[in-house]
């Protein structure tokens, strides 16, 4: 924009103004990622190593505006300008879809950690965010082609304008990452540092022998509580919540339900959800209530988890799983 208003002929020496610091983006977003994915996490002084490389990318700047001063053009103009940005370019794209990288294996964990310990997850769910990220990567690797047939073809003699198609694509997801972050209500999940134990255990680690023949018999009585008590009738039923109830540590009760029963929390305590509306729409005393009220009344909160949960489960949607019923004889 500077360039295209010609800034520089009513501000001469604006092109010495550090403006870029494309090294910064991906630590940025990493660190972000990192602070929403664990309540426990602060930021510390070694974090700042993240950020050494933006120290290249401002004596890269110096290098530059120097060249410029000296032969009394504008950056863009000199010699150490062709030369350096591209190599700077490079490193941003690279840093950037790096980092990108470990933000979406930090999400991947986190997501798998929301399912092993609640039950309603959607709330706290940051799909939003990893779809972003990607596309956020892919358009950052997209300037590698843009920038070798710039260096390479056009001796690196294309104007601003042809690259301004990738370069408003950027700032729109940019822009769009940033807007999303602020607007969304800050996921704080009052467990999580109760639960870092379980946070920190990779399914790697985790092992694959049979279960013992006491972690069955637990998982037997795990099952017997839950259909007396209707502890999945809470919405807001956690891991922690239920090993509370229960009065067994949260790491027993997370090791009974995945390796006494194969399942993650979530989808162990949803399938008794589901399993009641179902046999709700098979009677007919609940004939007046709709779907969404069957839903709420057995523990969902919100629509799009109670339709995604029990096509998962049953492998139709509830309104298909409803009509389907019509014509079987319902009980008293």
């Amino acid at each position: 924009m500077s360039i295209d208003f010609q800034i520089t002929n009513y501000l001469p020496h604006f092109y010495l103004i550090p403006l870029n610091y494309s090294l910064a983006l991906g630590p940025l977003l990493y660190l972000y990622v990192k602070k929403t994915t664990n309540y426990s996490y602060h930021l510390s002084k070694r974090d700042s190593i993240h950020f050494l490389p933006v120290i290249i990318e401002l004596c890269v700047h110096i290098i530059i505006s120097q060249d410029a001063l000296s032969n009394n053009v504008i950056g863009i103009e000199t010699e150490t300008y062709l030369i350096l940005m591209p190599i700077t370019q490079l490193l941003a794209i690279i840093s950037i879809i790096t980092y990108c990288i470990y933000a979406l294996r930090l999400i991947k964990t986190y997501h798998s950690w929301l399912k092993k310990n609640y039950s309603n997850n959607d709330a706290y769910s940051l799909r939003w965010l990893y779809r972003l990220l990607i596309l956020f990567a892919i358009l950052w690797f997209l300037l590698v082609p843009y920038t070798f047939i710039d260096y390479i073809i056009y001796d690196f003699q294309l104007d601003i304008s042809d690259y301004y198609p990738i370069y408003m694509l950027l700032s729109i997801i940019t822009i769009w990452i940033s807007a999303e972050a602020f607007l969304r209500p800050e996921i704080i999940l009052l467990e999580a540092n109760k639960q870092n134990d379980i946070y920190k255990t990779k399914s790697s680690q985790e092992t694959t022998k049979s279960p013992s023949e006491e972690i069955l018999t637990k998982a037997s009585w795990l099952k017997e509580q839950m259909e007396t008590n209707l502890f999945y009738l809470n919405s807001e039923l956690t891991l922690k919540s239920l090993a509370d109830n229960l009065n067994i540590h949260p790491n027993l009760l997370s090791k009974i339900i995945n390796d006494g029963l194969g399942k993650n929390f979530s989808d162990f305590v949803n399938e008794y959800r589901v399993n009641a509306i179902i046999d709700k729409l098979h009677s007919d005393k609940y004939d007046h209530i709709t779907l969404l009220g069957m839903s709420y009344e057995c523990g969902f909160n919100s629509k799009t988890t109670f339709n995604r949960v029990f096509k998962n489960i049953t492998g139709v949607t509830p309104i298909y799983y409803k009509k389907s019923i019509k014509s079987t004889p319902k009980k008293d």
